[in-house]
């Protein structure tokens, strides 16, 4: 009898992959502007708000932060709502003076009733400016977090420092440094800089056909070799199986990338080594 397909499948399946750090950021420039010091190195251990470069900030910036900083929206809408308020007190006394004055027949309804219009103009000018008051504070704040957050404490009140930070976005590693990243250099805006991120525990990202893939369940253990590191093997456990393959035409066959996770406790393994699952 003719033998199944499945009796010449060897019991173990065997793919090739390649590791990443399951958590990678990157830090760009957001300025044109003149790097001034580079304190962070490939491998060094970072921690979140590490100051990992230093750079000039551009005049024209520093000039348009003193301005975004500035409180003068804020001050200008409590002065017009004391004036509202001025006028409102002055409307509500006019208005006890007109109903005494028409119980004496001395004044009209239609004084009493200009004189409630506009009351009411006012009160409406003195909500609208309150809430145009409420959200120029929540403004300003922000703006102050961000520039705390971008430029060091302290920048928030306006006092701008000439140097503008770095910082790392996440605890971690640094993976990668950009090669132009140098003291003196001029680095135009949007450059990518640095990358942050986790290498323990560490990501294989596998590309496995779909005959296998469907013979794989999450949690599946899993032994590891690298060419980097021959006739040693590692453990490795299966985390993640898409249920959408990679796309391909009509007439190819599907792949899925599958995810596994690899400990690494000692650091030995870097991004992009491949790997034979």
């Amino acid at each position: 009898p003719a033998a199944s397909g499945d009796s010449f499948r060897p019991s173990e399946i065997t793919f090739f992959g390649k590791l990443y750090s399951p958590l990678k950021l990157s830090v760009f420039l957001p300025y044109t502007a003149k790097i001034t010091d580079v304190a962070a190195q490939i491998g060094h251990k970072v921690k979140r708000g590490d100051i990992l470069a230093t750079y000039e900030i551009p005049l024209d910036v520093r000039m348009e932060q003193r301005t975004n900083l500035a409180p003068t929206t804020i001050k200008d809408l409590e002065y017009r709502i004391s004036v509202t308020d001025k006028e409102l007190d002055r409307l509500a006394a006019k208005a006890r003076e007109l109903e005494a004055m028409s119980q004496r027949n001395m004044a009209s309804q239609q004084s009493l009733s200009l004189n409630a219009k506009e009351i009411e103009v006012y009160r409406k000018e003195k909500t609208s400016l309150t809430e145009q008051l409420a959200l120029a504070r929540e403004l300003l704040a922000d703006r102050v977090e961000l520039a705390d957050e971008r430029f060091g404490k302290g920048s928030g009140g306006g006092k701008l420092p000439k140097d503008g930070l770095i910082k790392a976005p996440s605890d971690g590693y640094v993976l990668w440094l950009n090669p132009a990243l140098r003291g003196g250099v001029i680095l135009p805006r949007e450059t990518e800089l640095i990358q942050v991120g986790t290498i323990n525990p560490m990501t294989i990202r596998a590309q496995v056909h779909e005959i296998e893939a469907f013979k794989i369940k999450e949690g599946d253990a899993a032994t590891v070799t690298f060419d980097a590191f021959p006739g040693k093997k590692y453990a490795a456990t299966v985390s993640r199986i898409p249920w959408a393959p990679i796309p391909a035409a009509l007439q190819q066959p599907s792949y899925y990338e599958i995810e596994l996770t690899i400990d690494n406790p000692s650091l030995e393994f870097k991004e992009g080594l491949k790997v034979q699952v």
